[in-house]
């Protein structure tokens, strides 16, 4: 998941961190809590965006919007995940009116 993370704030990469040390923290906080993230901790910002562009996609593909396929024509997002955060949802061919 931390390549997708990256994937997601690739444009910020330049003003964020992506160190070992920024995912050891994202991994510590998502598991056990506590502290937040640091500002400029790159793969926090990362999940923020993924998770974001995830819930925009099924809104525009419940919508027509969005087809499922051009998701999976983009090389950056690999099958394997777009077939679990997509599990369930139509083609995106039918608008509602």
């Amino acid at each position: 998941m931390a390549e997708l993370y990256k994937t997601f704030a690739n444009d910020w990469q330049d003003c964020l961190d992506f160190s070992d040390e920024m995912l050891v923290e994202l991994y510590n906080y998502e598991s056990y809590g506590g502290s937040r993230c640091h500002p400029k901790n790159g793969f926090a910002h990362g999940k923020k965006w993924l998770n974001l562009s995830v819930s925009m996609w099924k809104e525009d593909i419940e919508a027509g919007n969005l087809f499922k396929y051009e998701l999976y024509e983009d090389v950056r997002f690999p099958h394997w995940w777009l077939d679990g955060v997509l599990v369930g949802m139509a083609s995106g061919s039918a608008m509602r009116l």
